[in-house]
């Protein structure tokens, strides 16, 4: 330490001393404004690769290399392009069921042997992957063979998948950034090409266990399947284990249907998916491109790609967000494939600035598409390549997918291990002749998830000079069909609200209305009681593993707010709105307050078309949806202070001659939505006067 300080005092001096100041400042100043000139690029290292076929067709690929005592293994099911139709989803589903059970183990037996081994073990629709350290490779892919070739599918674990699948789609259609990319599959792709088809709750329903037992029938062979072998493995072992685990899988021919290509749209087109309560629009322009993998256009492509939008110093991100302030992000990709690829550029911005935004992502696009990126943007975007490329080289499923490419595709042997030094040698002249082919913002297919208030001023950006509408499955909705009825009045659809449920004496009449709720939150069960009287008091308990989790409490004018035994603060427009919450039928008050009520219109509420109300309180706007055709009430949307938060009702059922929904879904309270099944319904009970007692 103390000789480090000497010398550097010392060579302090010397610079001190060997000439004026200002010049050691000046080069210190231009040595840190000038970026060092990148260095060659660097030679690729994949490890060795040779490659070699059963006879059943099964191609194995081995990358040899013995630097760390680790194997990985993919198996990769290619699956043809086809339509599965009203069964659409079955593929994924067998992903989920293929590590249920073997004809020598159950999913529990299957678990503890991966744990025991310290392995990973995952499954797809299009076959499986598997990782392990050396000592364990022989059981590992002996444990990953059984999984795919012995798979077994039990009946009652097909159910459990169908639940898990049923809230998964749940949440993807209520959820807008996954509704945008749903709806930019079925417009860009077509809903008659396996890109564009989609799993929806109808063809959920369809999916039986014969279904999922069809597919993996139909297309898991051998001729059509390639074994990737990654890590501490010799030719020897990788040819001795493929065959030992693998040669008894028999060959198959499988049909390969043969689809149109997707092309682009021709001009500009706007499509829209109305979202009720939505504070921001998801925006997606995209399109099909011809975008091949193992080309120099592909690395050219992804070199664009960074200039434009791929991070935070995209072209994109530094006009919409830092420029313009409209979106934390804007982004775009570029994605290859031997079929067709695709292009998109994204954000989510506030209602307001929608058209504005829009109009930026289409400067920009024609910007990149008609002038050349600079000097420096291609530079900074191939260090950023070169960076990535190299990080990507650590992960051994990265590597696998790099040598499966080049067998699957048939690529050129070079085409990894040369990849830096053939993007290095990008010009922008390439760059420019790429954006050319890949950027057409005459050509593109805009779609928008969002209020509704909002589509009609996008119509400027069609070439049509209209919007289309979607709904979240990326099914046209014909809006002219969808107007509520000229003759509509709030006064009607509340009164006939009242008619559909039961009648408004009936209901009015009641004393007293107590519910119990059951939900599922994570693998835990959610349980909720609630009371509510015809005075406007209300009591609500939310537990869980035997827990409270939430009481809520109004009466009198009051209002008491527990989480987890805690006391918790309410404004005054909390306990207005607790208030209104206690109305055994909030639809009594709004006969109060007609004039603060508008008929704003009809929208789709889960294929269901509704009439939509919006009622204005002390400057809230809570919107309701009763359905066109039975009066029901089918949702309410309203903002809680930042949240928006999405109430679904359905499946209606009497008690005591009024009708009361048993399947309450609630979005915008929690990342995922919440469904609750009313389990009892008791009217005119008994009820403790404890139950409203506050501190």
């Amino acid at each position: 330490m103390h000789r480090y300080t000497i010398y550097t005092l010392l060579l302090f001096g010397l610079l001190c001393t060997c000439g004026p100041a200002p010049l050691f400042a000046q080069a210190t100043d231009d040595f840190r404004r000038t970026a060092p000139e990148p260095g060659p690029a660097p030679e690729i290292q994949l490890g060795d690769f040779e490659d070699f076929t059963l006879d059943n067709g099964l191609q194995v690929v081995l990358v040899e290399n013995h630097k760390l005592p680790r194997v990985s293994y993919q198996l990769f099911v290619d699956v043809p392009l086809h339509l599965e139709g009203e069964t659409a989803g079955a593929q994924d589903m067998l992903g989920s069921m293929l590590r249920r059970a073997t004809t020598d183990m159950t999913k529990e037996e299957i678990d503890e042997a991966i744990d025991f081994i310290g392995a990973s073990l995952s499954t797809s629709g299009n076959g499986a992957y598997a990782s392990t350290i050396s000592k364990y490779k022989e059981d590992v892919l002996k444990l990953m063979a059984d999984v795919v070739l012995k798979a077994e599918f039990p009946e009652d674990e097909f159910n459990k998948v169908k639940e898990d699948t049923k809230a998964g789609l749940a949440q993807e259609t209520t959820n807008p950034d996954a509704i945008a990319s749903r709806v930019r599959r079925a417009v860009i792709y077509g809903s008659d090409h396996p890109y564009g088809e989609l799993m929806t709750e109808r063809t959920l329903e369809n999916i039986d266990l014969a279904a999922v037992k069809a597919v993996y029938d139909t297309y898991f062979v051998p001729n059509r399947s390639y074994l990737v072998m990654v890590g501490d493995l010799t030719p020897e072992e990788a040819r001795r284990l493929a065959e030992e685990n693998f040669s008894d899988w028999a060959e198959k021919e499988v049909e390969v249907p043969e689809f149109a290509t997707p092309e682009r749209p021709d001009g500009v087109t706007v499509n829209f998916v109305p979202r009720s309560g939505s504070v921001q629009s998801n925006i997606v322009i995209a399109d099909p491109i011809q975008l091949e993998p193992g080309t120099k256009e592909a690395i050219r492509a992804q070199l664009l790609n960074i200039v434009l939008g791929s991070g935070f110093n995209g072209r994109l991100f530094a006009n919409l967000r830092e420029d313009k302030g409209y979106t934390y992000g804007a982004y775009s990709s570029t994605n290859e494939d031997p079929i067709v690829g695709n292009f998109q550029a994204y954000a989510n911005v506030r209602n307001e600035v929608t058209d504005s935004a829009i109009t930026e992502f289409m400067n920009e696009l024609q910007t990149i598409a008609s002038e050349p990126v600079s000097d420096k943007e291609l530079m900074d975007a191939k260090m950023q390549t070169a960076g990535s490329f190299g990080r990507a080289l650590e992960s051994p499923q990265r590597i696998a997918s790099y040598a499966l490419n080049t067998v699957r595709y048939d690529l050129d042997r070079d085409f990894y291990p040369d990849y830096l030094k053939v993007m290095q040698n990008t010009s922008i002249n390439d760059v420019e002749e790429v954006a050319e082919d890949i950027i057409t913002p005459q050509n593109v297919n805009i779609i928008v998830v969002g209020d509704k208030a909002e589509a009609e001023k996008l119509a400027q950006f069609a070439t049509s000079g209209k919007v289309n509408y979607f709904d979240v499955n990326g099914e046209p909705v014909d809006m002219e069909a969808m107007s509520a009825p000229t003759d509509a009045t709030p006064e009607g659809v509340l009164n006939g609200y009242f008619e559909a449920i039961g009648g408004k004496d009936a209901a009015m009449a009641l004393e007293n209305v107590s519910m119990t709720m059951e939900g599922t939150v994570q693998g835990q069960t959610i349980n909720q009681t609630m009371v509510k009287t015809n005075d406007a008091r209300m009591s609500s308990q939310t537990s869980m593993m035997g827990m409270v989790l939430a009481d809520q409490r109004y009466a009198d004018g009051k209002a008491m707010v527990k989480q987890q035994g805690q006391s918790m603060p309410l404004p005054d427009e909390a306990v207005a709105a607790m208030k209104d919450e206690a109305a055994l039928f909030p639809e009594t008050a709004y006969l109060d307050m007609l004039d603060s009520i508008t008929v704003e219109g009809s929208e789709m509420v889960d294929g269901e078309q509704a009439i939509v109300l919006a009622i204005t309180k002390n400057g809230q706007t809570t919107r309701e949806y009763y359905a066109a055709d039975d009066g029901l009430k089918l949702q309410t949307v309203k903002t809680q202070g930042p949240q928006t938060i999405t109430q679904s009702y359905a499946d209606y059922e009497a008690a005591s001659g009024i009708l009361f929904p048993r399947t309450i879904k609630i979005e915008g309270m929690m990342p995922i939505p919440l469904e609750m099944n009313v389990t009892e319904v008791t009217v005119n009970g008994e009820v403790d006067p404890a139950l409203f007692e506050m501190e």
